[in-house]
């Protein structure tokens, strides 16, 4: 794709702050620009933030967002499956994703279905317009996916470089990552022969940090190399490119493949949650693991 767009949103919820940021990732010639909008909680102001970006009409190849998203957009109130086989094993102390079912899970649910729907309505009224779906069991026939930054960073670092956290995941893998250049490789296998136009290190906010994994999420969907980590029903979070997938201590696949193969078991034996069973990875057009 010689010139495009995608949205990531970081969406966040407190009361009285800008918590929630919006990345627009925009290419074209050898150039990735970045532009950011943070927000609050007010639907009006969201819906605005979310306009402004726009001054031009704009195609977005995919919009990836950070929250919990299940087919149709709908609400629901149990642990979803990509939760589960993203937080079982090693991944349990390496930033692993929230339940939906807890209270703070179904408010960020809440929030992020919100922000999906807002985007699809100013699609339907505005200068903007998503493209169609097109890998495989979508939630929605638009390219909306769930993006989750801490495990999306974690899978391009090896096992063996993986920093030690304090509640503070993804900050800590963007600056390991700054630090070996892997965000750049990221987008060089995404976007060949185009380069950032700020450069990473030089992204210092936490939630504009977060809203950029959102965005890269969204364009690892959009050209067909994203991984996907749940199930049909319940929705997928989407991973980069398994090509780029960090090194296992041990043995030849990396150690989110080797995680990911030991969790599909141990999500199919609670027998608690029905679309647990269906649980698989898969990558754009097919099941990968099951």
């Amino acid at each position: 794709m010689e010139k495009g767009a995608v949205l990531g949103i970081d969406v966040g919820f407190a009361e009285h702050r800008q918590t929630t940021c919006l990345c627009l990732l925009e290419w074209s010639d050898e150039r990735v620009r970045l532009t950011f909008r943070k927000v609050g909680t007010n639907l009006e102001a969201r819906s605005l933030a979310i306009s402004n970006l726009f001054s031009v009409p704009t195609h977005l190849a995919a919009v990836a967002i950070d929250g919990p998203l299940t087919r149709g957009l709908g609400h629901v109130l149990h642990y979803r499956a990509a939760e589960a086989l993203l937080s079982r094993g090693v991944f349990q102390k390496r930033g692993k994703p929230g339940q939906t079912s807890s209270p703070t899970g179904q408010k960020l649910h809440q929030h992020a279905t919100q922000f999906a729907k807002l985007v699809l309505s100013e699609a339907k009224n505005g200068q903007l317009s998503v493209a169609h779906s097109t890998h495989i069991e979508p939630i929605d026939e638009a390219a909306i996916v769930e993006a989750f930054p801490n495990q999306f960073l974690a899978s391009l670092i090896d096992e063996d470089s993986l920093p030690v956290l304090h509640r503070d995941a993804s900050d800590r893998y963007w600056e390991q990552l700054v630090a070996c250049n892997g965000l750049s490789k990221l987008l060089a296998v995404l976007l060949p022969n185009h380069r950032f136009g700020c450069r990473p290190k030089d992204i210092y906010g936490h939630d504009e940090r977060a809203a950029t994994v959102c965005a890269l999420t969204g364009l690892a969907v959009a050209t067909e190399l994203a991984v996907g980590v749940g199930d049909p029903e319940d929705g997928d979070i989407f991973l980069p490119p398994a090509t780029l997938w960090g090194a296992a201590r041990s043995g030849t696949r990396p150690w989110v493949e080797v995680a990911l193969r030991a969790n599909i078991p141990l999500g199919r034996t609670g027998g608690q949650i029905a679309n647990h069973f269906k649980a698989r990875v898969r990558v754009h057009g097919n099941y990968w693991i099951r």
